[in-house]
């Protein structure tokens, strides 16, 4: 086997909202496609605003099919489930910094896997299609994204000299819902085999079993149910099979404001201040991903922004779960839903107003 990195596109200019789409001209298989989309912050600053939260699809189609389709924040969460570390982002709030994604759409099982990969071969006109805002959270201009600087880069890692791809593992966004007290019940694709799912009960300052408090995986009404589990629980099962994620932040913060982490469940912080001495930051950790920042300037409380270098470990990208089945490697162990006539995942909700979603990660066979 012999790796090959090919670009797709090249700091591609974009505009500050809108969709692209990038023919994928390469007849080799792929077993990753490497997105960044990069943009200067505001001359003086771009608070509590990711680039993640403003690219809302990264797809893969062929004509009107889609063949992969997840948002930045989704997208994150799947690599750091399959890479088993967080790939650098650049997460940065000072003014004229620049801040991105850097993701990797993985169509193997790994990096390197040569029986599942994309195979350009097989489909007539496949593209790769991007969708974003760059006003999703705040308006473009000083204290946001700077206007006109956002641009997007495509790697292809393509695999030379292997025999032709089985397959390729294939990542959808499925359902969003708002939770509200009582079951949510989610009917799933049975089409293909599960890898994964991701699953997502996020709302600022709670915790994901404090939005959802039990989860179930019901096949033919009862048959059989292999996931019935409150959330609190699953959540610490998953931690016993993933590990701690980090990331480096530049944050830009004074005394009194909430600093929301992108990891949001059991987030350890560590800051210091980069531009002035005398100056202790600290973080009230309730371990659900934001609370209060303080910064004392000199002994008393800063009332101005300071650059707080944040060092933050923890669990849960942007609010999802990732729950396997059987070993990731192991094809035989994943979940076969074909074989069922219903395949439903109830969710019970314990509070309202909480943002929600499954997305699945499905075997797709070449026929």
């Amino acid at each position: 086997m012999r790796k090959r990195w090919t670009y797709l596109e090249k700091d591609k200019a974009l505009s500050d909202s809108g969709e692209m789409t990038s023919d994928i001209t390469i007849s080799d298989p792929i077993t990753a496609l490497w997105v960044e989309m990069r943009c200067a912050n505001g001359a003086s600053w771009n608070h509590n605003n990711p680039m993640h939260d403003c690219v809302s699809d990264i797809e893969v189609i062929d004509g009107a099919e889609v063949i992969h389709s997840l948002d930045a924040q989704q997208l994150l969460a799947r690599a750091c489930a399959d890479l088993r570390y967080m790939p650098h982002q650049r997460f940065s709030e000072l003014g004229g910094d620049p801040a991105s994604i850097a993701l990797p759409i993985m169509f193997g099982r790994s990096l390197e896997d040569t029986e599942y990969a994309l195979d350009p071969k097989r489909f007539l006109n496949p593209q790769v299609r991007l969708k974003w805002d760059l006003a999703t959270n705040q308006a473009v201009g000083a204290t946001g994204y700077a206007t006109g600087g956002l641009t997007a880069t495509i790697i292809a890692e393509c695999l030379e000299d292997v025999p032709a791809p089985k397959g390729f593992l294939l990542a959808k966004e499925h359902y969003t819902w708002t939770s509200a007290a009582g079951v949510e019940y989610i009917d799933l694709p049975r089409d293909r085999k599960y890898r994964g799912l991701l699953y997502k009960s996020y709302l600022a300052s709670y915790h994901p079993y404090g939005v959802v408090s039990n989860v179930k995986l019901n096949c033919d009404g009862g048959k059989y149910v292999p996931l019935d589990v409150e959330v609190e629980d699953l959540l610490y099962l998953m931690m016993m099979r993933q590990p701690a994620l980090r990331y480096r932040s530049a944050s830009h913060l004074k005394d009194s404001d909430t600093l929301y982490s992108h990891l949001t469940e059991l987030e350890s912080v560590m800051a210091i201040c980069e531009n002035q001495g005398d100056v202790v930051p600290g973080y009230a950790n309730y371990e659900y991903g934001n609370q209060t920042f303080w910064v004392y300037a000199a002994g008393s409380a800063s009332g101005s922004y300071m650059n707080i270098g944040l060092e933050v470990h923890g669990y849960c990208p942007f609010g999802y779960i990732y729950i396997p089945f059987g070993r990731p490697e192991v094809v035989e162990d994943w979940f076969d839903p074909t074989i069922y006539g219903s395949v439903r995942l109830e969710a019970t909700g314990a509070v309202a107003s909480g943002a929600c979603a499954v997305c699945v990660v499905q075997e797709r066979l070449y026929s």
